[in-house]
């Protein structure tokens, strides 16, 4: 019995390593605030620092990456634009034990001039995370 106890752990432990070394991640963030709304964005980890970008109406900016083996992995991003005021927020685009279930390997991010959506891949759905105010 200890003998197959073993064996199912270090079944379990091989699998688990082997899902987290060779799954990729895709965090997408989409510009739908209006035709005539820049938004710059500036993103990093503790690891990478993808610099500031400027998406114009309708652009995406997109990132892969393997998530960490201690599943500490988060992603955090700037983006700023104006309205009739500059606008700026600081968000989580990518936190390991949050996303990890959530969206899984496809975190896609949409602003929009209501407010900014995260996807549900699950649910197959937008859902409202916060506003700018």
């Amino acid at each position: 019995m200890a003998v197959t106890t073993t064996k199912m752990l270090q079944l379990l432990i091989t699998a688990t390593f082997i899902c987290v070394a060779s799954g990729k991640i895709t965090v997408q963030i989409m510009n739908m605030i209006g035709y005539d709304k820049v938004l710059a964005i500036d993103c990093r980890s503790s690891d990478d620092d993808l610099g500031q970008r400027t998406l114009l109406y309708g652009e995406t900016m997109k990132w892969r990456f393997k998530p960490n083996f201690s599943k500490t992995t988060l992603f955090h991003c700037d983006a700023r634009w104006e309205a009739d005021v500059m606008l700026q927020i600081h968000f989580i685009a990518y936190e390991y034990m949050k996303d990890h279930y959530g969206c899984g390997s496809d975190c896609r991010w949409l602003f929009t001039i209501n407010g900014v959506y995260a996807y549900d891949s699950k649910n197959d759905s937008w859902d409202f995370r916060f506003s700018y105010s």
